[in-house]
């Protein structure tokens, strides 16, 4: 990869670090993906020396078809006790959230910034960032930010 291709990739990176680094690496973000990218959600983890915690596999899978009604408050325990061994990039939260309200989705998602978490806890969101917080210093919109080209297989493996 060369230098060029290097700095764009960690250019979006870079910006997450920024705005975690600002609020002294603790509590909660959510950062608003423009795209599903499990590969990229791992990469944020792997970058910041956080936990990788993907919510639809460790809890949701093995409710089958009864997964929707896991309510958001369950969610946000099952978060809490995992955020207590340490920081999180917390990956597919969605997959509750979208069976949900709307009312429901907006809700958990802004109450979510006045949890006193034990570690760092990041969201990334791709599906319902029009239900995120209008304007939030926890937040960072890499929307417009040129992801690195996915894979083939990544591609396949969703």
């Amino acid at each position: 990869m060369s230098n060029a291709a290097m700095s764009e990739h960690r250019k979006w990176l870079d910006l997450i670090k920024e705005v975690y680094e600002q609020h002294h690496a603790t509590g909660p973000y959510q950062i608003l993906f423009p795209e599903y990218r499990p590969d990229l959600s791992k990469a944020l983890s792997h970058y910041l020396g956080l936990n990788f915690f993907d919510y639809r596999e460790s809890t949701m899978l093995s409710e089958g078809w009864n997964a929707g009604n896991i309510h958001l408050d369950s969610m946000t325990n099952t978060l809490l006790n995992e955020s207590k061994k340490s920081g999180l990039v917390v990956h597919n939260v969605e997959a509750l959230l979208c069976t949900k309200t709307q009312y429901e989705r907006r809700q958990w998602l802004a109450e979510f910034f006045s949890i006193d978490w034990p570690n760092a806890i990041i969201l990334p969101i791709a599906i319902y960032q029009a239900d995120t917080l209008a304007d939030h210093s926890r937040i960072c919109d890499i929307e417009l930010i040129q992801f690195p080209r996915q894979s083939f297989l990544m591609q396949l493996a969703l």
